[in-house]
């Protein structure tokens, strides 16, 4: 279902890649369309984002009942896709500074992080010493006033992705932004607050949300990046995917000083 292949590499501080049509339009259009129906949500977060959350009986009904949304879903949750972008990141950053330390990955389709705080369900007993890597994902749809300041998010994530369902005027804000550090904080991950000032940070770059467009991007210890300010009016929303191929344990990066 989704097209891994066309890619583009944008200006980052950390690395991006870019796709402009991992999705159909008609697939955009129904699952666009089903998410706007949904009448129950899990959380509403960030001033104006209605989330529908991995693990979450929502979340179950919601693809009993969107058959387009799960066919997405199993299509992204598997070792195959995660082991794709992976390689896509090693080939084209091979001088980042950063490098994700994960030996021997197993992979469960049924791990997923809860959204608020660290605890990891589902986890079989056995597997607490093994690096097993799983997909996270929303569903969401957000309002006039949602935004996100300068971040980089929780340190068990590998890989972040957004994809998006619709596109966004620029008028209208909603825009995900990408910073770069003023400074430099150190070869050590606790080095890096995770939410940094913003006049500690820089844009280097921005994404106006355009319809069948993906970013992945790693969760290095400097992926900073943010959302401006989305202005709406009912008839306009900013629908999109927003998921992680996550770690049941704290990542470790490991800084490579011959790169910096």
């Amino acid at each position: 279902m989704i097209k891994l292949k066309k890619f583009k590499f944008p200006k980052s501080s950390f690395p991006i890649i870019q796709i402009d049509n991992l999705l159909s339009n008609s697939s955009c259009e129904k699952l666009k369309k089903d998410i706007q129906k949904q009448k129950k949500f899990d959380d509403f977060v960030m001033n104006g984002r209605n989330r529908i959350n991995k693990g979450s009986a929502t979340f179950n009904n919601f693809l009993n009942k969107s058959e387009i949304s799960k066919k997405l879903y199993n299509s992204l949750n598997s070792k195959s896709t995660f082991n794709k972008i992976l390689k896509i990141f090693s080939n084209n950053f091979q001088n980042f500074s950063w490098k994700f330390q994960g030996e021997k990955l197993k992979y469960s389709k049924i791990n997923y992080g809860i959204q608020k705080g660290r605890l990891l369900t589902n986890q079989n007993q056995k597997d607490k010493k093994k690096n097993v890597v799983n997909l996270d994902i929303d569903f969401s749809i957000s309002e006039n006033g949602y935004f996100r300041e300068p971040h980089r998010d929780r340190s068990t994530r590998i890989i972040n992705f957004l994809i998006y369902l619709n596109s966004i005027p620029k008028k209208n804000g909603g825009t995900l932004e990408i910073f770069k550090t003023k400074k430099k904080y150190g070869p050590k991950f606790s080095m890096y607050p995770r939410f940094p000032s913003r006049n500690s940070v820089k844009m280097v770059n921005k994404f106006q949300p355009k319809k069948k467009q993906a970013l992945f991007f790693l969760s290095s210890p400097n992926s900073y990046h943010g959302v401006s300010k989305f202005f709406s009016n009912n008839k306009v929303k900013r629908v999109f995917i927003y998921g992680s191929f996550s770690l049941n344990k704290p990542v470790k990066w490991l800084f490579d000083h011959s790169k910096n």
